[in-house]
């Protein structure tokens, strides 16, 4: 059962790697309006999020983030000279 909770969220952890094309497009999904208004401070929103003090539920670090969408990459490209 434990392996099943793994591989949804991995899954959806991909997901959120092929969404985004950057980190902050990532952060910035998890900041509301209402965010924007008390703070009236786009990069401190981002920070707040990245720390895990806004958005929803566990926030990827930049380093995880840049990790896997660089593995990503790499499968994608992968498969596409595999094809050739």
């Amino acid at each position: 059962m434990a392996a099943l909770e793994a591989d949804d969220a991995g899954a959806a952890l991909d997901h959120i790697i092929t969404q985004f094309n950057s980190y902050d497009d990532y952060l910035d999904s998890q900041i509301t309006t209402q965010d924007l208004f008390y703070l009236e401070n786009e990069e401190m929103a981002r920070q707040l999020v990245e720390l895990g003090f806004r958005g929803s539920g566990e926030v990827l670090k930049r380093e995880e983030f840049e990790a896997r969408k660089a593995a990503a990459e790499a499968s994608r490209l992968s498969e596409r000279t595999q094809q050739k």
